[in-house]
């Protein structure tokens, strides 16, 4: 990851007295679905001295580029989450250890982000999409009337709510 994330804490790993502040960026390249970050990722936290090694306290931003799934409006949104990481000499079941008494906080901090990315965005909450017949956007205003789709498989079912 980046460098400004690589920390060293031969002074810290089982000192429960001893902290350390820590901030830094590196470049990261996530994607979920249609979504993306790409960019700087900022992160500012703290390392703690644990009995077994250190912890890792971290906040995690960077801009996304969202699209939304029902009417498919682009946006950039910051993504803001915090994070938690223990690292010891042995590596963990992601592989995160302290080696040669240094952590690289960048690896945590990316899987933090890439959760928090929305697996379904939404533009804004009463968002009411594109027209399923014409792709109208629905927020600016209705759509062309259009015909009964007496082609449509569902077409007999209206009957029964019409009653």
């Amino acid at each position: 990851m980046g460098a400004d994330l690589v920390i060293s804490v031969g002074d810290l790993a089982g000192d429960l007295e001893r902290e350390r502040e820590f901030s830094g960026t590196c470049e990261v390249s996530l994607r979920l679905g249609d979504s993306t970050v790409k960019g700087p990722m900022t992160v500012t936290g703290v390392v703690v001295g644990t009995v077994d090694g250190v912890q890792a306290n971290f906040r995690v931003a960077a801009k996304a580029r969202l699209i939304c799934v029902r009417c498919l409006t682009e946006w950039e949104e910051q993504l803001e989450t915090e994070g938690l990481q223990h690292f010891s000499v042995t590596p963990d079941e992601n592989g995160y250890a302290i080696v040669d008494k240094e952590i690289d906080v960048g690896g945590a901090a990316t899987d933090e982000l890439a959760l928090s990315i929305p697996a379904t965005p939404v533009c804004r909450e009463d968002c009411k999409g594109l027209c399923p017949i014409c792709g109208t956007d629905l927020n600016s205003g209705p759509c062309d009337e259009h015909g009964e789709d007496s082609g449509s498989p569902f077409a007999v079912l209206k009957d029964l709510f019409d009653s």
